[in-house]
């Protein structure tokens, strides 16, 4: 992780006081890890199904999702719904999905990281119900911005929040089952 996951990524966990992203495994990858008795898996076809009515089981949040990524791209935003993944601060929301995975992105090519969530936090899907709830705005980090890494780190540190990530290079997958013991190598100098 030290050696291939982005340093921007890394840097943000370690000011977080490491607090990891996490996603649940597809079945597919799932067997993998089990078949080769994995620590961790190199991630790198995942599709992208953010807009797909199967995904969250709803035509309502693929449309959300639909229309999230026009908003994105109407903001110049890189990173959206169709080509990104969606990962959550909270393993035991990640295992609802499948086996629950710490996530480190890899490479550090300009715009082949990036990050996104909503600034007042938690959940992109499903909204908020209520009408009086204001309108909400996306925050987002690629690592070019003094800011960036700090900006991820308090959202890290979020109460149940997710966080969108565009890993073009893919990702490591790190069961949480080793989170303990990952935290432990990453605090050696």
């Amino acid at each position: 992780i030290k050696k291939y996951a982005n340093q921007h990524f890394l840097r943000s966990v370690i000011e977080s006081d490491y607090n990891f992203l996490y996603r649940g495994l597809s079945p597919d990858a799932n067997k993998q890890l089990v078949d080769e008795n994995s620590c961790g898996l190199v991630i790198k076809d995942e599709p992208f199904d953010l807009l797909d009515n199967e995904t969250y089981g709803s035509t309502a949040a693929a449309s959300y999702f639909q229309s999230l990524e026009v908003q994105m791209n109407a903001n110049g935003l890189s990173i959206r719904p169709s080509n990104s993944h969606m990962g959550t601060i909270c393993p035991l929301e990640a295992a609802k999905w499948g086996t629950a995975v710490s996530i480190w992105p890899i490479g550090e090519q300009l715009n082949s990281v990036q990050f996104a969530w909503m600034e007042e936090g938690g959940l992109f899907w499903p909204t908020p119900t209520s009408k009086s709830s204001k309108p909400r705005t996306i925050a987002q980090s690629d690592g070019t911005h003094k800011t960036d890494d700090k900006r991820l780190s308090d959202a890290l540190r979020g109460d149940a929040w997710e966080i969108m990530f565009r890993a073009d290079n893919g990702f490591l997958a790190v069961p949480a089952t080793f989170d303990d013991k990952l935290k432990q190598i990453l605090r050696q100098k």
